[in-house]
């Protein structure tokens, strides 16, 4: 099925140990760029866990939150630096004694000082770990599951505005089947009555020759054929799972080329309305088709 790159999703775990927390969101990006919210503590398990993401997303900008609380005091590994603390207390003993002043230390001011406690930096509890996996991966599930909702409206309301275009072109084949004989016939009439006008003699052969050439130019039987196969073959990219963000991205250009130089060579007002309308939708399509992996 397709997928959309923008989603969202979630999932949380909690224990008697911890709570963990994961939140997902992604938008439009031309490549894979995962940007990691997560403790410093962790940074070390996240080469591991982008390994993970990656088996769910080609392209994005995606955003990992990782909220986690410890509930188990014997595994914060907080040391507290008592050396430190104590000569703290000895040297504001001896000034108070010096000064004469009270000395009533406040133990309470020694959880404000951070330079007191240290991290002890022991490996992460691997129980802790496999539940932080766990819920990551239980958090791409349902950021999957909103990508491939949202893919599907977007394939939806591709394969409409693909068949608009095909109707589109079915009008401009319509108008092209005559216009060539049509702009041939009017040319040579103008000719004629400028030749009659001025009385100017000259080689009907070599006129006709002329006109003929005039008028080939005018078809545009080549593009439309092309159009109708590049609209036939993102038909089929869109029923197709998988990436096909890049190559239907590709294939719109490749369309609009066409449809432009049909435009360019048509000179006829009827079909270079549509070819507008046809424009136009077609950057419908685009808008739509940059929105897919």
């Amino acid at each position: 099925m397709v997928k959309s790159m923008t989603g969202f999703g979630q999932a949380q775990m909690q224990t008697e140990k911890w709570a963990i927390f994961w939140e997902i969101k992604s938008i439009n990006s031309r490549f894979l760029d995962l940007k990691w919210k997560i403790p410093h503590s962790l940074n070390a398990l996240q080469s591991d866990w982008e390994k993970v993401v990656r088996n769910y997303a080609i392209r994005g900008r995606v955003e990992l939150y990782l909220n986690m609380q410890i509930l188990d005091p014997s595994l914060l590994g907080l040391n507290f630096d008592q050396t430190t603390a104590s000569a703290m207390l000895t040297q504001l003993a001896n000034f108070a004694e010096e000064t004469n002043a009270q000395f009533c230390p406040d133990l309470n001011r020694f959880l404000n000082l951070s330079s007191l406690w240290r991290d002890q930096g022991g490996e992460i509890d691997p129980a802790l770990k496999h539940d932080l996996l766990k819920t990551l991966e239980n958090a791409l599930i349902d950021w999957d599951q909103s990508k491939l909702k949202e893919g599907a409206a977007l394939a939806e309301d591709l394969k409409t505005r693909i068949n608009r275009l095909g109707q589109l072109v079915h009008k401009l084949e319509a108008l092209a089947a005559n216009n060539a004989e049509k702009r041939y016939a009017d040319l040579k009439e103008r000719v004629n009555k400028l030749l009659q006008e001025y009385s100017v003699q000259v080689d009907e052969s070599r006129m006709l020759q002329e006109l003929a050439l005039l008028a080939d130019r005018l078809d545009v039987s080549e593009e439309l054929t092309r159009l109708k196969s590049h609209l036939k073959s993102m038909q089929d990219m869109i029923d197709r799972a998988g990436e096909i963000g890049r190559k239907l991205d590709f294939m719109l250009q490749e369309t609009f080329r066409e449809i432009n130089t049909c435009s360019n060579k048509c000179h006829n007002v009827e079909m270079n309305h549509i070819a507008v309308e046809f424009k136009t939708e077609l950057e419908k399509c685009r808008e739509q088709a940059q929105n897919l992996e």
